[in-house]
């Protein structure tokens, strides 16, 4: 079965197993940390990361006295996570493997579900929205994050859609979850004190080519793209993606700010 053939599941297992998560995460401890203290979270919630990764989120939330439940889509991911909760000193996360339009646990069991630029990614969309929903007891909070439209990762995503063989059907780009009309229309009168905020997280890098280098050997998104062109379209690719990361590059902090949108609501 080829990259073409796989379903929606295998091939997010497939692009998250390439590449190095594990040297991109860092850059989202900020977002992370933004995410926990949005939900007002409280020592008595039962909490779920939905595509926890290496558990930045996880575990930030598992200091603060919170019962955590970690799932991620790739086994690799949570071993790494589970390494990295051993090295907090924080024991008490149960970590699951599973996918975010299939969530394996019952209606109502989470105080508080959250997404830190997970769930975003996952197909059709609008049942893993509906699954944040699902999982959340009536009352409870959901928090996520996404890249913005206008940010330079849905930039980046345009340039290599001109590179990339046409498809019929194309998916919904993940970052349309940062748009907020969206949003409200996926999530509709399943939630209440719908909420937006937009901040950025800076990815530090020397130049715009060190970041179109960073991204073509440590995100399996790129990698599983790259895959798919011709070799002989390489040079133009990364000159066009290289001036598109200079219109976002600061010099002032060497590093790239990334545009997010946190959402958070009740649930109804």
């Amino acid at each position: 079965m080829t990259s073409k053939t796989l379903s929606p599941d295998k091939q997010a297992k497939r692009v998250w197993s390439l590449g190095s998560y594990s040297d991109i995460a860092p850059d989202f401890l900020g977002m992370a940390a933004h995410l926990v203290e949005s939900a007002g979270i409280s020592a008595t919630d039962a909490l779920l990361d939905v595509g926890c990764g290496t558990g930045n989120v996880a575990i930030t939330a598992a200091r603060r006295g919170v019962r955590v439940t970690g799932l991620d889509i790739v086994p690799e991911m949570l071993d790494e996570a589970r390494e990295n909760a051993t090295i907090a000193d924080v024991e008490t996360i149960d970590w699951w493997e599973g996918t975010a339009t299939d969530l394996p646990f019952e209606d109502d069991t989470f105080d508080v579900t959250l997404s830190c630029l997970g769930h975003i990614f996952a197909e059709p969309p609008d049942v893993a929205g509906q699954e944040l929903l699902r999982v959340t007891r009536p009352s409870g909070r959901i928090a996520f994050t996404s890249w913005t439209p206008a940010g330079p990762v849905p930039a980046m995503g345009r340039v290599l859609t001109n590179y990339l063989p046409s498809t019929r059907d194309p998916p919904d780009p993940p970052f349309l979850w940062g748009d907020p009309d969206v949003v409200r229309d996926r999530l509709g009168n399943g939630v209440s004190d719908l909420e937006f905020e937009t901040r950025t997280v800076l990815t530090p890098v020397l130049s715009p080519a060190h970041y179109w280098e960073k991204a073509i050997t440590e995100s399996g998104m790129f990698i599983v793209a790259l895959d798919v062109i011709d070799e002989a379209e390489y040079p133009a690719l990364r000159e066009e993606m290289i001036e598109t990361i200079e219109r976002f590059f600061d010099d002032s902090q060497n590093g790239v700010p990334m545009e997010y949108r946190l959402t958070r609501a009740l649930v109804n």
